[in-house]
This record gives C-alpha cells, structure tokens and sequence, in this order.
C-alpha cells in the first residue's frame, strides 16, 4: 500500500487539489448568487426609473420595426397623412406625403372699401376659412384670411374679383422633417408615459413611488409642450394666410376724383416762406453770437504779431541780421 502511495504521490496530489477547488468555486458561486440577490433588493426601487424608460424606448423600436417589416411584406402602409411604403419589382420605396406651410400676398386698387370687411369675411367663409384680423382707414384696407390649405389656389384667384391686381404673390415652407419628427417624439413620449404609469402603480416603497412620480411628471409637461407646438404646427399646415391689401388708385378716394386743396396749398406756401427767413435769422443770430468773438481774437493776435507790435515781424528781423 505504502509504495502504491509513494508511485502515485503526484497523482493523489493534483486530484485532491482538483476537488478543494471543485468545492471553493462553488462556494463562491453561492456566494455571488446570494450578494447579487441582496443588491437587487437593495437597488430596486433606483432601476424602477430606468427599467422604464429602456422598456418604452424597447416597445418604441419594436413597434416600428414591425410596422415597417408589415410595409415591406404587404406593399401597404400608412395612410394617415404619415409614412407610405410602396412595394413594387425593383424594392419598397420610403415615401411621406410633404407637409407646406403656404401664404399669399395680394395688392389690389379698388373703387370703394365700403363693406369692404363684411365682403371678405363672407367669402372667407365661403372657402370654409375665417378673416383674423381687418383693418381700414382713409385711403385703404388690410386684411388677414386662413382659408384650408386645400383650397389655396381656389382663393388665389377668386380674390382678384375685389379689384385690380397689382401685385402678387406665393410662398411655400416645406416642414415635412419637422412635422414628423415632432409626431414620432410624442408617439414616444406616450409609451414612455404609460411605462411609467404602470410602474407607479407597482411602487413597493416611497422611494419608488417618489422617483417614478418625479420622471411621470417631467414627461406629462414635457408631451404637453410638444403637443402645443405641435398644434400649432398643424394649424399653419391646415390653414393657409391670405395677406390682402386694398387701396384706392392714385389720386381718388372714396368719393372718385380728388380735387386740390387750394386753402391747405396757400397755407403750406405761407408756412414755407415763414419757415425760411425763420432759419435765416437763426444763421444770423449764430453768427452774431459766436461770429465777432471769433474775428476778434483773430485781429488781436494778428496786431500782436504782424501789426504795431510786430513781435514776428522783429522776430525775422534779429534772425536775418
């Protein structure tokens, strides 16, 4: 037995050694199992937060994904004013229906401005569009018109027949990557929010419920704002601005041909002629007051220097001798 133990020394040796690690790894693997079940316990109510926001953003992409994966397949798409995907031999092809802000503005000459405001808030009304703002005065008229984006053109030339053109004009901002970049933040924002909401209602602790009650609220204004400007947005897209500008043609108002004012003309004249020898007093004055001094000085030195006194003069003469 002894020299079987002193042959195979070696051997026993590695294999007992082998066991005592077999048993100290899985003394440490109980262990680590153990601790990482007490941290989770421990920082639970600080993943609650990020757990849903990595589960929004997840569903976000998800949801998207499948969508266009549906697209693909299907040729179909949306039809919502949103993303249209068209399937066809050669691939689909990514396309979206363009959002434009349009506005118009028109310059007309007219005979008369009487009624002038409840002729275009009619035809405003008319086209399905509002007039916001109207504002006349002696000579003239302006207006403000939102009328449906669908039925810009149809106003662009039907508003001639208030009177003569004389000036028009059309403008076009496309707004489609802004338009839709806003729509798809808050489609994200809405899953966010109700992660959030479900989460709040599985709060164990005050901890929890405080840090998902803070993000809920941070997010509720934040879908708030985006949905204001959204709106507004989508107000400017819906409803075209129509600038109309009325004004009589040269030389008449209301009543047609203006005569000239003979009384204010005379008037004026006297006025300018009055005006004239006003100012020329004034430069006199001027003179006057500031004028003398200034020559006075002037003669001083120049008796002072060339005159009786000559101080100059008998200057150059020392110096020449």
């Amino acid at each position: 037995m002894k020299t079987f133990i002193e042959k195979n020394k070696k051997g026993l040796f590695c294999a007992i050694c082998a066991i005592c690690l077999i048993f100290i790894a899985g003394c440490s693997k109980k262990s680590n199992s153990y601790s990482t079940k007490q941290s989770y316990g421990i920082n639970a109510s600080a993943k609650v937060a990020t757990r849903a926001s990595q589960a929004a953003m997840a569903d976000s992409v998800y949801f998207d994904d499948m969508e266009y994966e549906e697209a693909m397949v299907t040729g179909s798409g949306y039809n919502d004013g949103g993303p249209i995907y068209e399937g066809g031999n050669e691939g689909p092809v990514y396309e979206y229906e363009r959002k434009l802000i349009r506005t118009g503005n028109v310059s007309l000459e007219v005979q008369t401005i009487t009624d002038a405001e409840d002729k275009i808030a009619q035809w405003a009304a008319s086209l399905g569009g509002y007039v916001t703002n109207a504002n006349t005065w002696q000579y003239g008229a302006g207006f403000t018109v939102r009328v449906p984006s669908s039925r810009f053109d149809e106003a662009m030339s039907q508003v001639g027949s208030f009177g003569r053109i004389t000036n028009r004009s059309v403008s076009s901002q496309d707004v489609s990557d802004n338009y839709y970049d806003m729509k798809s933040r808050l489609e994200t924002k809405y899953i966010l929010r109700d992660k959030l909401q479900s989460y709040l209602s599985e709060a164990k602790d005050i901890k929890d419920l405080l840090e998902v009650e803070r993000q809920l609220n941070e997010v509720i204004e934040d879908i708030e704002s985006t949905e204001n400007r959204f709106k507004r947005l989508s107000g400017q897209i819906d409803y075209s601005t129509i600038y109309i500008n009325m004004s009589f043609e040269h030389g008449k108002d209301e009543g047609g041909i203006i005569l000239p004012d003979v009384k204010n003309s005379w008037n004026e004249f006297v006025s300018n002629i009055i005006g004239f020898f006003w100012n020329l007093l004034k430069v006199l004055f001027y003179i006057v007051i500031f004028g003398i001094p200034v020559i006075a000085v002037a003669a001083f030195f120049f008796w002072l220097l060339f005159g009786k006194v000559g101080l100059l003069v008998k200057l150059f003469k020392k110096l020449k001798k």
